[in-house]
């Protein structure tokens, strides 16, 4: 299953998006492998769609989509902050923190997502890099105009 990230949503729903187009052509490819969306990484991405239009595309997108609600079992809440204060100097938040360790405790999950962190910086809990779907942006840092703040 490969476990959407924000970004992914964003870019999707939002063709004023940077990486609209990069994100319509990957969900071509990645689609038919089927798609996982945590809680996290929707209320993010409503929190980052303000417009009502905007947050409308994206419940018609998820509709269209119907991808496979993904939770971690509770109590998950000691793994989550051990992992978040781990990366702190890179400030993950909480739907990074779900999708690797969703990504950590079955490898049969990979992550669609255009942040460099999940590619460069964070890992499995044993050190062993993520698997990652979509492809490597080539600016050194091409988020989601919204997603800026996070970098």
């Amino acid at each position: 299953m490969i476990l959407v990230d924000t970004n992914v949503l964003v870019a999707l729903v939002d063709e004023r998006d940077a990486i609209h187009r990069l994100a319509s052509r990957d969900l071509e490819r990645h689609y038919p492998l089927g798609l996982g969306v945590t809680s996290p990484v929707l209320a993010e991405a409503l929190f980052l769609l303000p417009k009502r239009y905007l947050r409308q595309r994206l419940a018609l997108l998820v509709d269209r989509l119907r991808p496979t609600p993904v939770e971690l079992e509770p109590p998950w809440w000691a793994e989550v902050f051990s992992w978040v204060d781990r990366y702190a100097d890179h400030e993950p938040d909480l739907a990074d923190a779900h999708l690797v360790i969703l990504a950590t405790r079955d490898p049969r999950h990979k992550i669609w997502t255009y942040d460099r962190e999940f590619r460069d910086v964070w890992r499995k809990a044993d050190g062993s890099a993520l698997s990652i779907v979509g492809r490597r942006l080539r600016e050194r840092r091409r988020k989601s105009p919204r997603l800026r703040s996070k970098a």
